[in-house]
């Protein structure tokens, strides 16, 4: 049984086993250490699940994740619902006791109906009782889950099902979506009449989907709007804007006559492609979407032309029949525009005070210390505000759950990222996770699992003793001195203490003067560094930038506006 679980994964580019080694799926280890597989074994079924979810959006490979029976296939719904929310594909693999032969007797141990739990936070879900059919099942759960949109699957193991000897039946492997070729006739002839194009990039890419789009946009000259949560196109960052936080993406978006999007569903935090920033010129505005998943965009804006592929696949073969090309756009004058914003919000941010450190300094410090080819990750609410009011673009790629938005999955994602990286054979490289410490207190446990497989993390902690987000809410809505109840812990708290104790290292700042020494010093560390930062607790609650960004982003009109 565990070859056909293996057999399957790799034959869909898997190389990858998420768990914490249950008596159900020994075997499972023990063959996947064999057949060289990267094994990821955490302190928590949830932060596996995170691990699996960002290895997983970072390779578009399916990588699975073992669970024990009962409490570990509860404590990994969080994951699962972030895996459907953040498009991954992941085959979630519960244990689970046998067929009920007597039912009537109560009172069982380790036991839950798992298939009732996962209902509604994936996009497939069965269950294997005899051997003789796991093949079919195992392949049917990979394929739900890569195909369409991406998503999670899970699989009910019994017992004796993984026990016994599954089927050799090899199974056809699904061909790849690609558009009919009049569609992509089509979509070249609408670009070839455009005079202001734009591509829109959603952070539903993978890396090779990146760099695919990174041609394409090359190739069209045209200026790149990037949704929150996407990373910049390798190579092509100046050609990139980020959606809503910079006001020249609006004058991007204003100016286009067609939009190319790709990698989105057109969600609330774009306003769907209609509203907000959209306003200005929609009338008149083409649009074509590229999408593995016809209905995602068409059910929020209606769409002239859709390409219904795989991203990458379908970007070079656009690419292929793009014919001479008549755009006229300030391409250089956006770029410098950007860059000028930019330096403004940097200047004003490092005019704050050295101590006690203002949110916005530590952020400008810590892009301009961030290697160019390291993995950007973010986590927390205040913090990640602020990293996207100040925009500017990293190409190394960015991690966030921008659709679910779940705390605590930043140490996780640059866990499973990296890990994905080393076991696709890829030059190391270190991520640089900016959270704050509310978040980083969800998985913390996990920095023994980055210390041990010796992953070059640098997590970069605004502590500010609160729930950040939480008590600006309080200050909307109360007043500035009004109590705060629920949003403050302790200030005793050492997030420097707490790495040296894993085996990692731990610097503590308290002075903005030292965060450059600080980065270095991190930079130049062989395993992962976690760096305290004291931030001023009040300006963390107060001077939120992006408040009414955020509060556009529940078209129910749940947030408060600023």
């Amino acid at each position: 049984m565990a070859d056909a679980i293996l057999d399957a994964l790799e034959a869909r580019g898997g190389r990858c086993l998420v768990g914490i080694p249950d008596p159900a799926f020994l075997a499972l280890f023990q063959r996947a250490q064999q057949r060289g597989f990267t094994l990821l074994s955490p302190h928590h079924e949830a932060a596996g699940g995170f691990m699996a979810e960002a290895a997983a959006r970072l390779t578009g490979a399916p990588v699975a994740v073992a669970l024990s029976p009962g409490p570990g296939v509860a404590n990994a719904l969080p994951a699962m619902a972030c895996a459907l929310a953040e498009k991954a594909p992941v085959l979630f693999l519960g244990g689970a006791r046998g067929a009920l032969r007597e039912p009537q007797l109560r009172g069982r141990f380790q036991y839950g109906d798992q298939m009732a739990m996962v209902a509604g936070v994936v996009k497939h879900a069965a269950r294997i009782e005899d051997p003789k059919h796991a093949i079919q099942t195992i392949a049917e759960a990979l394929d739900a889950a890569l195909s369409g949109t991406p998503g999670p699957a899970y699989l009910d193991c019994a017992f004796p099902a993984m026990l016994g000897q599954a089927e050799t039946t090899i199974l056809p492997l699904p061909t790849s979506a690609t558009p009919e070729p009049q569609t992509l006739a089509q979509a070249a002839f609408l670009l070839e009449q455009a005079r202001a194009p734009m591509l829109l990039v959603g952070h539903g890419l993978s890396t090779a989907a990146r760099a695919a789009a990174a041609s394409f946009a090359r190739r069209l000259g045209c200026p790149v709007v990037l949704t929150p949560g996407a990373s910049a196109l390798p190579g092509l960052g100046p050609q990139c804007f980020p959606y809503a936080f910079s006001p020249v993406a609006g004058e991007v978006i204003a100016r286009s006559d067609l939009v190319l999007a790709v990698g989105t569903a057109l969600g609330e935090t774009v306003h769907f492609g209609r509203r907000r920033h959209w306003k200005a010129g929609d009338e008149a505005r083409r649009w074509i979407a590229i999408t593995a998943d016809r209905e995602a965009p068409e059910a929020n804006r209606p769409i002239d032309l859709t390409l219904t592929g795989e991203a990458e696949l379908t970007l070079r073969l656009l690419e292929q029949q793009l014919p001479k090309l008549n755009t006229r756009v300030d391409l250089p004058g956006w770029q410098q525009a950007e860059a000028a914003r930019v330096v403004a919000w940097d200047d004003a941010a490092q005019a704050h005070p050295a101590a006690p450190i203002h949110p916005a300094r530590l952020v400008s410090e810590a892009m301009e210390a961030l290697p160019r080819d390291a993995l950007l990750v973010r986590d927390g609410g205040a913090g990640v505000l602020f990293q996207l009011s100040r925009g500017g673009t990293h190409e190394g790629g960015v991690l966030w759950s921008r659709a679910f938005a779940h705390l605590g999955t930043g140490l996780p994602y640059a866990i499973g990222a990296l890990a994905a990286e080393r076991a696709m054979g890829m030059a190391p490289r270190p991520a640089w996770l900016l959270t704050g410490d509310s978040a980083l207190l969800f998985h913390g446990a996990e920095l023994e699992t980055a210390v041990r497989l010796g992953l070059k993390i640098v997590c970069v902690v605004a502590a500010d003793h609160q729930w950040g987000l939480e008590a600006a809410a309080y200050r909307q809505q109360s007043g500035e001195d009004a109590p705060r109840p629920g949003a403050l812990w302790s200030k005793a708290t050492r997030f420097d203490r707490i790495a040296r104790g894993f085996g990692a290292e731990g610097i503590h700042v308290e002075d903005a003067a030292d965060l450059p020494a600080a980065f270095a010093a991190a930079q130049a560390a062989q395993g992962p560094v976690v760096i305290h930062v004291a931030v001023d607790a009040q300006a963390n609650g107060r001077d939120l930038p992006g408040w009414g960004e955020l509060a556009s982003w529940y078209s129910d009109g749940m947030a408060p506006a600023r």
